[in-house]
This record gives C-alpha cells, structure tokens and sequence, in this order.
C-alpha cells in the first residue's frame, strides 16, 4: 500500500523514572527520560508515532539533537516523498545521516505505525512468522548496581510482582557482585533465573572470566555484553571459556555489526530493539538473520515508555526468532514509570506484558 508522509514533528516529553532503585550500570545512572516523541503523517490525515529514547553515554543523543535533527535534516528529505512500504524511507536516512540511530528509529516506527493504521490493521499481522502472536511476553527487570541489602529488596520486590527473570547490573567498582547474587539466590531460593550485565564493564577477556568465573554457582542462564562494545573478537573470546549463553548487546547496533558477530561466532543470543538498530525495519531484518544462523534474539532496551516499548513488544510477540519462554524480553517499563505515556497503557500483568489489541502499534502518546 503506497502512502504519501505530509508531516513530520517532534517534541521533547520528560518521564518521570522512578527514584528508588533506579539502574545504575558501569555506564552510570539512569534517572531521566527525556525523550523526543516524534509524529508522521500521511496525505489521508492518519498519523503514526515513534520515540527516541535518547541517552547521550549510550548512542551519543540527545532529546534536543533528536528533535532538531528530525525536524531541521530528515523531515526535508521525507515530506512530500511517495513510498511504497514502510521500510522504505529508512534507507534515505541511512544514507544522509550516520548514526544517531534512536532518532532515525523514531521516525522508522512512526512511518511503520502510519502505514499500519492506514490498512486499519496491528503491525504483528503484517509481520509475523507465527500462526498467531504470543499475547503475553515475560520481562526481565533490571537491578541496578546497589550494595546487597538494597539488591535483595528490588529482587523481592520485582519477584512480587511476577517478574521470573532478574537482570543484575555488574561490573561497577567497590561493589561486590558475588555477595550481591548470593543474598538474592539465600533469600528466594534457586527458582529466580538469574542474568548478568556488566554494559562492557570489563576491559580484557581475562578480566571478564575472573569476574564470572564465581558467579557461575549461582545458576547463570545468560552473560549479557560483559566486554567493551567495540571489541566483538574479544566477545567471542569469552565466549569460548565460559559455560553460560552470552548475548551481545552495545556491540551489536547494525545489520554490519551482526554479520561481524556471526563471523566471529561471538554470540549465543542477540538483544534486539528498534532505537539500537536505527529503526523497525534493521530490527526485523536483524532478528531474521540471526535466527537463520542459529541464533536466539532477546528484547533489549533503553527503558522506553510505552509508547517505544510497544514497537519492542511486536517484534517479540511476533517473530520465532524471540523464544519468549526461554529468554524473557527487557519491557520493563511498568516497573520503572509511574503513569504511561500512551493510551491505552500497556498492560502489565503478573510479570508479563500484554500485547495491545489496536490498530498499528496499538498505542497513542498523550503528548504529542
């Protein structure tokens, strides 16, 4: 279905995040969104919505360089422009713009979300490899780098609520990991399926395996980016001399970067998520190569609102490359934001979230 894009606007929008337990990672501390929620719309007067989860540590944006950059460089190059499919306009900004993939990402989603509600349809049924999308996807939490009483009482809290997988943030000088984990595996017992990741905290293959190697009796089902982003062979290295699933997650941004990975056979699982990726449209075409090659992907995030988490959740929901049941999805957004962004709010429910039931994306931003 051919669609004409007529606008495109962006608007800077703070989330409040939540102050206690807040992630804190090797890469620092994370107690703002300030995000840009950007809107596409076509000849008919339809629009679709997207969301740059900017974070200047993580892919050197921010909410007002996605702003200007959306409106001022894209938006140009797009408006007015016919396309034939959603994947279509990425390809312009890739071509004219390097990097900055959360806001190319946003304008992605927005186009896909257009398209979508155009043919009065959901995303995952335009997309799916499935018979029918898995309606309710478990989450992961995050558990920021606290000393271990702190740790223990995020644990219960998210284990309270249904959350079957816990994500222990590592890797931070002056905290000790291993009595970390074990003050959560003595308080809740071996049933928590416990995940690392140190965000590239350590600096030599050598240095990584020391860290893990006295992690490992507390049933590791997964080593996430434990090596700097952009040393994949040393990834691989790890790899190699560790027991556990790894999955690349700051090293893997572009569909180059994952050929380099499968070269390098540097990975078990692949985190995926469209604002890492630069858009919808790297994520689905990602997440198909690596499960052609064998290889599982994962939901990552940038603790997106609802409005970026619902885009994440299609993929997961709709793809075989996603084995849900086996590697729980980062849509931990609920967890993290008092109020949502969107409406209807993405359900969240006994440690699962619920694929929305609406037209495109299924959700819309209350400020746009």
């Amino acid at each position: 279905m051919s669609f004409r894009i007529r606008t495109i606007t962006a608007r800077v929008v703070d989330h409040p995040v939540r102050s206690d337990g807040a992630i804190i990672s090797f890469l620092g501390r994370h107690e703002a969104s300030r995000y840009a929620t950007v809107t596409v719309s076509g000849d008919s007067g339809v629009e679709g919505f997207g969301e740059a989860t900017t974070a200047p540590v993580w892919s050197g944006e921010t909410a007002e360089t996605a702003k200007w950059m959306v409106e001022r460089f894209l938006a140009p190059r797009l408006i007015g422009a016919t396309f034939d499919h959603p994947s279509e306009p990425v390809a312009i900004m890739d071509r004219t713009l390097h990097a900055n993939s959360f806001t190319k990402a946003a304008i992605d989603v927005a186009v896909w979300d257009l398209w979508a509600r155009m043919q009065n349809a959901p995303i995952w049924r335009l997309v799916a490899d499935r018979d029918e999308p898995v309606r309710r996807v478990p989450t992961r939490a995050s558990i920021g780098v606290y000393p271990p009483a702190e740790t223990v009482k995020l644990a219960e809290e998210f284990w309270s609520r249904g959350v079957r997988t816990l994500k222990f943030k590592t890797g931070k000088a002056g905290i000790d990991d291993v009595a970390r984990l074990g003050a959560v595996r003595d308080r809740l017992g071996p049933d928590p399926i416990f995940t690392i990741d140190p965000n590239g905290a350590y600096q030599t293959a050598e240095q990584a395996v020391r860290a893990i190697e006295p992690m490992l009796p507390f049933n590791l089902s997964l080593v996430e980016q434990p090596t700097p982003r952009d040393r994949i062979a040393m990834l691989a290295d790890v790899r190699k001399r560790i027991p556990v699933p790894v999955m690349a997650d700051e090293a893997v941004f572009t569909p180059g970067h994952l050929e380099e990975a499968l070269a390098l056979d540097a990975i078990d699982v692949l985190s995926i998520y469209p604002g890492k990726n630069g858009g919808f449209t790297h994520s689905l075409a990602m997440a198909k190569r690596a499960w052609a090659a064998g290889k599982a992907c994962a939901i990552g995030s940038n603790l997106e609102t609802d409005l970026g988490q619902a885009a994440n959740l299609c993929l997961a929901s709709s793809l075989s490359a996603f084995p849900v049941n086996r590697y729980a999805c980062d849509l931990m957004g609920a967890l993290f934001y008092e109020t949502s962004a969107v409406a209807p709010a993405i359900a969240f429910e006994q440690g699962c979230v619920v694929l929305p039931e609406g037209i495109g994306f299924g959700v819309t931003p209350h400020v746009r």
